[in-house]
C-alpha cells in the first residue's frame, strides 16, 4: 500500500533549485475530480504569472505527475494552446537534436540540452481521457521540447543534469548562488548538483 498523497495546496508558487521536491519522482494521479481540475487551473495561473510556457506540479511543491503547457505564448500568438498533461509518457522516440532551454525553477539560467526530435506522447487530460500526439520538433513542433522538459520534472530530473563539463562550468557560479540563497532561507542544503 502506498503512502497517502497530500491534497493540493491552496496557494501555488514556483520553487527554485535546490528544493528537494524537484528531485523526487512524482506519484501518478489516480483521482480525476474537481480538486484536480481546480489545481490545473491554478497551475496555469501560476505559470502565466511567472511568464512561463510550461509548468510541472513538482515546480510548485506538488509531487504528482501533472504539467500544463501553453507553448503558443512563446511565439507571441494571439491564441492559446493550453493543455493539461496527466500521467504522460513518451513512446517511439526517434533522433536527437540540441535546443536551448530555460526553466522557471532556475531563473535567468539557459543552456543547450539534447532532446528527441520525433516521438509520440501519451497522457490523460484533466477528466482522465487518454490522449495521443505525435510531435516532430524538426518540423516545427516546439511543443515537443516543452513536453520533454516538463516530463523530466515528473521524473525528478532537471535540465542541468544534461550539461557537459564545459556548460556546467559556465553556470556553476549561478547554481552556487541559488544553493546559498536556499540554505539561508530554509536552513537546509537542499538537493544540490554533486558533479
Amino acid at each position: 500500500m502506498s503512502a497517502p498523497v497530500a491534497p493540493y495546496p491552496p496557494h501555488l508558487a514556483v520553487v527554485s533549485y535546490p528544493d528537494p521536491v524537484l528531485r523526487v519522482v512524482a506519484a501518478p494521479v489516480e483521482r480525476f475530480d474537481d480538486a484536480l481540475r481546480d489545481f490545473c487551473q491554478r497551475l496555469f495561473e501560476c505559470m502565466y504569472l511567472a511568464s512561463g510556457i510550461g509548468l510541472a506540479a513538482p515546480q510548485v511543491g506538488v509531487s504528482r505527475r501533472i504539467f500544463v503547457t501553453d507553448h503558443a505564448r512563446k511565439q507571441g500568438a494571439e491564441f492559446n494552446d493550453r493543455r493539461v498533461w496527466v500521467n504522460p509518457r513518451i513512446e517511439a522516440s526517434q533522433g536527437t537534436e540540441t535546443y536551448e532551454e530555460g526553466c522557471l525553477s532556475f531563473p535567468g539560467l539557459y543552456a543547450k540540452v539534447e532532446r528527441h526530435n520525433r516521438f509520440d506522447v501519451v497522457w490523460q487530460d484533466e477528466f482522465g481521457f487518454e490522449q495521443r500526439l505525435t510531435l516532430d520538433v524538426n518540423a516545427g513542433d516546439f511543443l515537443g521540447v516543452v513536453v520533454q522538459h516538463e516530463l523530466d520534472h515528473l521524473d525528478g530530473k532537471l535540465f542541468i543534469d544534461y550539461l557537459g563539463p564545459l556548460q556546467l562550468g559556465l553556470v556553476r557560479r549561478r547554481l552556487r548562488e541559488m544553493e546559498k540563497d536556499y540554505k539561508e532561507a530554509t536552513g537546509r542544503a537542499g538537493a544540490v548538483l554533486r558533479r
